[in-house]
């Protein structure tokens, strides 16, 4: 890793996980249940956004709120992670700072980690903070959950028209 200085605060990137738009406007997604049977909520971008007009409660236990979605009302859906490369790894980034990016190797290559200094929790957890020019190819990953929640839908009904 670069060299130890004072660096700029860290700040986590936005956090991978499920995203919707629904009616132009962009929310995180929850679901509960399996399979197509499953249920999905809509839920806010951000803490201090306001809250959800028709929204009700889908967790008793949280207390968490949402509006109730069928996926197929949805504009898009779509799981999001950062990557980068570093050294010729690649890495999740995690956060980020005006100079530098913390991040989790992918994979397990411990003797890898080890001779590069990186911080190791687990044989298959390493972690480090890099400086920006160090890194390469810092990009946002996108996952189409809604192309696929409609092949799934597809391949199911099919499979039912077949059987009657």
């Amino acid at each position: 890793m670069g060299e130890a200085g004072t660096m700029s605060k860290l700040e986590p990137l936005q956090d991978g996980g499920m995203r919707a738009v629904w009616r132009g406007r962009e929310y995180r997604i929850t679901g509960d249940g399996k399979g197509l049977q499953r249920r999905y909520f809509l839920i806010r971008l951000h803490p201090d956004d306001p809250d959800l007009e028709g929204a009700v409660v889908y967790d008793e236990d949280l207390g968490s709120c949402g509006i109730p979605i069928d996926p197929s009302e949805l504009d898009a859906w779509y799981s999001t992670s950062w990557q980068f490369t570093w050294r010729g790894a690649p890495f999740w980034a995690t956060h980020r700072s005006e100079d530098e990016v913390a991040g989790q190797l992918m994979g397990s290559n411990y003797n890898w980690a080890k001779a590069n200094g990186l911080a190791l929790f687990d044989r298959d957890w390493a972690v480090g903070q890099f400086p920006l020019s160090e890194i390469e190819d810092l990009h946002e990953e996108r996952r189409d959950l809604l192309a696929e929640w409609k092949s799934k839908r597809a391949q199911a009904e099919l499979k039912r028209e077949r059987n009657q």
